[in-house]
């Protein structure tokens, strides 16, 4: 219904709607929307209970925070940490739902092409995504490489981070020259593998889904 640029634009503007108004009703029925919809659409258990254990510590410190430091009553700091709290929650599902069925290439090159992004900028930013796993592999034969010099390196010493990223300059330099020899030239123009086209239905959805929104603010309760 919406490709990956729209389901982009409309999960940044539900994040303004929410970030800009404090409606507890609004946020907990938007949270158990995306709750029962990122289930719908397959999310497997595992990433669906680290989503509430992700959020857990900072919901917990912003409903505390404002519990105890927000001006007002008792009730009115009750509610606006209550808000806090659910918002935390409520932006992490909002993510989950963007990310669960869009691969990060997809998006990339789908705002590349509606929004005329810069081909060096997003080719960039899709090897940095292809590389990420071979950072992890890198961190495993840095750390067992020391390890049998008698070394333990572990995450929280500069030293690894140091040696992994010589690794990763000699990995850029070898980006470089593949997309040379692939014909990648700054400025140039560059034929597509595959569109992403707005979708007229998408733009329906988004209308209709800030119309909605709107109209359930109006009808909540504080």
């Amino acid at each position: 219904m919406m490709n990956a640029s729209q389901r982009l634009f409309l999960a940044l503007l539900l994040s303004l709607e929410i970030v800009l108004t404090n409606s507890l009703s609004f946020n907990v029925i938007l949270l158990l929307f995306f709750n029962g919809l990122i289930l719908y659409q397959g999310l497997p258990l595992k990433r669906y209970l680290y989503c509430w254990a992700v959020g857990f510590i900072p919901a917990i410190g912003s409903f505390w925070s404002f519990y105890l430091y927000a001006q007002g009553d008792l009730s009115h700091r009750l509610h606006v940490g209550l808000v806090m709290g659910s918002r935390v929650f409520l932006l992490i599902f909002l993510g989950a739902w963007l990310v669960n069925k869009t691969k990060e290439a997809v998006l990339l090159q789908s705002l590349q092409q509606n929004l005329h992004l810069s081909n060096t900028f997003i080719y960039g930013l899709i090897a940095a995504l292809n590389f990420m796993p071979r950072f992890k592999q890198a961190f495993q034969n840095i750390q067992a490489a020391s390890q049998m010099r008698g070394v333990s390196l572990h995450w929280y010493q500069p030293t690894l981070y140091f040696k992994a990223l010589i690794q990763a300059i000699q990995w850029s330099e070898s980006l470089a020259m593949a997309m040379t020899a692939h014909g990648f030239q700054e400025g140039a123009e560059r034929s597509v593998y595959q569109t992403y086209p707005y979708k007229k239905v998408g733009f329906a959805w988004l209308a209709l889904v800030l119309i909605l929104t709107i109209g359930l603010l109006r009808l909540l309760p504080y």
